[in-house]
């Protein structure tokens, strides 16, 4: 019987990563499984006792959660599921949610409990994607909207010693966010609204709300006037594939990060952690490029 993966979400029905994993399966002949998992937050706490093996809870297609052997997280549970993992990592820890369950079935270990361990790797996905366009250390890096994305963002910016602003539509939330990752070893990192935009300066600017996806896609939080030429705009936006904010920033000659490549890097390192091998990149690239263009 195959092992079974999956994502987990409320909604998770737009979920990509099905598709990716597949592919990443099918290049090493492998049995395992991918699927989409919808749970409430309400369930939330019962399906991870599930998978623990502690109490029964049957899926919809009738599987049991106790063959899932590891997890993609999305929201609205990145950060509620770290109430009920036994272990975070030390980067989910800081960034404050969790995108990735790996399983410990208990099988090397006397006492035999199942264990769930809690790790981010966005902001691995996040590093990957802007280090294949530039260098931001020293540089200005504005970052519009302060959720888990953004947090996941902002972490891996302040790893690679970028000065950061965080903007969002209320202050506190954004001034909560840079007092957690400035620190004695990192940037002073700045907090702002959204509508502060115009008088700051980037090199980099990550759009990190849900504002210009789907039957959004004509709205953009940037004004025109603020793309300079040469500047990197990365839209975590992904569907559509060119949104209205990378249209207008390429008409300004901005270099762009495609959207997708956050969800890509973040999903082989998943890989990584549990198969404990690398996945065939290009090919999760191709089957993501597929399903995004159909």
């Amino acid at each position: 019987m195959p092992n079974v993966y999956g994502v987990v979400g409320h909604p998770v029905k737009h979920s990509l990563s099905p598709a990716m994993f597949e592919a990443a399966f099918w290049e090493y002949d492998m049995d395992d499984e991918y699927r989409k998992f919808e749970i409430a937050p309400t369930e939330l706490g019962a399906f991870l006792d599930g998978m623990k093996g502690k109490a029964e809870f049957a899926l919809e297609d009738g599987t049991d959660a106790s063959a899932l052997y590891g997890l993609s997280v999305t929201i609205p549970h990145k950060e509620a599921i770290m109430a009920h993992v036994d272990s975070l990592d030390a980067h989910a820890q800081v960034i404050g949610a969790v995108n990735t369950i790996v399983k410990d079935d208990g099988s090397e270990r006397k006492d035999g409990r199942v264990l769930l361990k809690g790790a981010n790797t966005d902001w691995v996905g996040a590093k990957r994607a802007i280090e294949e366009v530039m260098d931001v250390e020293g540089k200005d890096v504005v970052v519009l909207g302060a959720g888990g994305a953004a947090a996941a963002i902002v972490y891996a910016c302040v790893q690679m010693k970028a000065r950061v602003t965080i903007l969002n539509r209320t202050l506190e939330r954004a001034e909560a966010m840079a007092e957690r990752f400035s620190g004695e070893d990192a940037p002073v990192v700045k907090a702002g609204l959204l509508t502060d935009l115009m008088n700051c300066r980037a090199h980099l600017l990550v759009h990190t709300t849900s504002v210009g996806m789907g039957t959004d896609a004509e709205r953009s939080l940037v004004p025109v006037e603020f793309f300079k030429r040469g500047m990197v705009v990365f839209d975590i936006v992904y569907t559509p594939l060119e949104t209205r904010l990378v249209r207008e920033a390429k008409r300004h000659e901005c270099r762009i990060i495609p959207g997708y490549k956050m969800l890509l890097y973040q999903g082989e390192r998943q890989f990584e952690l549990w198969f404990r091998k690398k996945p065939r990149t290009e090919k999760m690239e191709e089957a993501l490029l597929t399903h995004l263009q159909s």
